[in-house]
């Protein structure tokens, strides 16, 4: 207890940073993220986005192919985003100039063939997979693209791809997904439907993918969260659209800037409650909700508790009034915070090799198409 309570060890502030190319920002870059769901990209369409501090243009070519570049048209610095897209190329709205999807210059009104050769776009590797586009960031070659099988069984439901955007800093969303305890109290309607009452004891180890937190609960039943670093959550969740069992979740937590973050979920949902549909068309903001409860404008429970989006709003609320970026000089860990604790020991072991020039260790699945277990008894 004394080791875990021993703020010193465990110096968070690097975790936090992704701007102006802080150390975080660099090693987030070197996996995956996504960045945005695919069916709000119509063909034809480009929009402006921004990830790990910095803006980019992403938009989906008339043949349906996504595509990232560089934000800003390299002849007067115009968002392309405001241009056209025209086939899979997209052309500036200022001047006209147009590149391909590699970002190859092809068009230079007003300027001459062998000008136009010399200029090109950056541009980044895009999959659109499980309804959700991902794009690679870093400056090498991407890493093999991370596959999720407990999620691709199309017989096992619908796909449900949600996503917002959240005014607190990413670390604090994955700390919170490692936390099994605040369950029991942020989302307690929803643990109590499903018969979790007791308090768990948690342990947490590392794996080849990042780490494993265990809950064993007095009964003796256990509950794994897997995390997949360094920000990724695959657990079995209680969600709104289906009632009727805990659902496989995967959610990723990709910092926009030191104060924002998008939050992405993918779930399988077996049995879709046709109300909580309904509500989704129409449904609130849940940063909006939760900025007015963090104001006293109204409080948690006067949200509608069928919101698709409720837990999302709960866990905004506790992660957000910690603050935007959280002072954990001044925590005071426990033995429930013991999948936090090795969660910050691996990010600062990562972080300092990356800052030292040394390697890196290789995370991955150890068999990449076999489902993880979701309790410790299923585990071989």
């Amino acid at each position: 207890m004394l080791e875990i309570a021993n703020k010193k060890s465990y110096p968070p502030d690097d975790f936090s940073l992704v701007e102006n190319n802080a150390i975080a920002g660099q090693y987030m870059s070197r996996f995956w993220q996504p960045v945005a769901i695919a069916k709000n990209y119509p063909p034809g369409v480009a929009k402006r986005i921004k990830m790990l501090g910095d803006f980019y243009t992403l938009y989906r070519g008339e043949g349906g192919e996504f595509h990232l570049v560089q934000d800003r048209c390299p002849h007067r610095g115009t968002s392309l985003a405001y241009g056209w897209v025209e086939g899979d190329s997209i052309r500036c709205r200022y001047h006209g100039w147009k590149f391909a999807g590699d970002g190859q210059g092809e068009e230079f009104p007003a300027e001459t063939a062998t000008y136009a050769r010399s200029i090109c776009l950056k541009s980044y590797p895009v999959r659109n997979y499980l309804g959700a586009v991902f794009v690679y960031f870093g400056q090498d070659e991407p890493p093999e693209f991370p596959c999720f099988p407990e999620l691709e069984d199309e017989s096992a439901g619908e796909l449900l791809v949600m996503a917002a955007i959240l005014p607190y800093n990413y670390f604090q969303r994955i700390e919170n997904d490692v936390d099994e305890v605040h369950i029991h109290f942020t989302h307690r309607d929803f643990m109590e439907n499903f018969g979790l009452v007791d308090l768990p004891r948690i342990s947490a180890q590392e794996t080849e993918y990042g780490l494993v937190s265990t809950a064993t609960r007095a009964d003796g039943s256990t509950h794994l969260t897997h995390v997949f670093m360094p920000n990724v959550m695959l657990r079995k969740v209680a969600i709104q659209q289906d009632t009727s069992k805990l659902t496989i979740h995967a959610a990723w937590r990709v910092p926009i800037d030191d104060a924002t973050m998008l939050s992405l979920k993918i779930d399988r949902v077996g049995k879709y409650d046709e109300a909580i549909r309904e509500r989704e068309r129409d449904m609130i903001n849940p940063a909006e909700l939760a900025r007015q409860v963090m104001a006293c404008e109204m409080t948690l429970d006067d949200i509608d508790q069928y919101h698709p989006m409720l837990p999302v709003v709960q866990d905004t609320v506790t992660c957000g009034g910690q603050g935007v970026i959280a002072e954990r000089k001044n925590e005071h860990l426990g033995a429930s915070d013991r999948a936090i604790v090795m969660l910050r020991r691996i990010w600062k072991r990562e972080l300092v090799a990356l800052s030292e020039g040394r390697t890196l260790k290789d995370w991955r699945r150890p068999d990449g198409s076999k489902p993880l277990p979701f309790a410790a008894e299923d585990m071989a």
